[in-house]
């Protein structure tokens, strides 16, 4: 779901738990080379279809001001659109962190 129109956080909510939501970002917003055939990879074991379309997202953590928020670059969750399958994975020996931040000050 979308935070609010132009954010660029979105709700990753449980469809069982609806009290149950993760702050996520589309990476590529932010590292526009983000390794997601690398992601598609890792979730093979999902089974989603050669073809089905797949959402790469970043958990967050946003602290209280005056913290930035960081974003778990290392281990993404690649989900199915279709399918609505998907696992979190972690990308081996690619120098992303679990708290990266995501606004850096100039």
């Amino acid at each position: 779901m979308d935070h609010r129109p132009g954010s660029v956080f979105r709700w990753l909510q449980s469809a069982e738990i609806p009290e149950l939501a993760f702050v996520v970002v589309d990476p590529l917003m932010f590292l526009p080379d983000y390794p997601t055939e690398q992601v598609r990879r890792a979730i093979a074991f999902c089974e989603l279809e050669a073809d089905e379309e797949i959402a790469v997202l970043c958990i967050c953590t946003v602290p209280p001001q005056p913290e930035e928020p960081t974003a778990n670059f290392l281990a993404p969750l690649g989900i199915g659109l279709r399918s609505r399958r998907g696992a979190q994975i972690v990308l081996h020996d690619c120098g992303f962190d679990t708290r990266m931040p995501l606004f850096r000050r100039a």
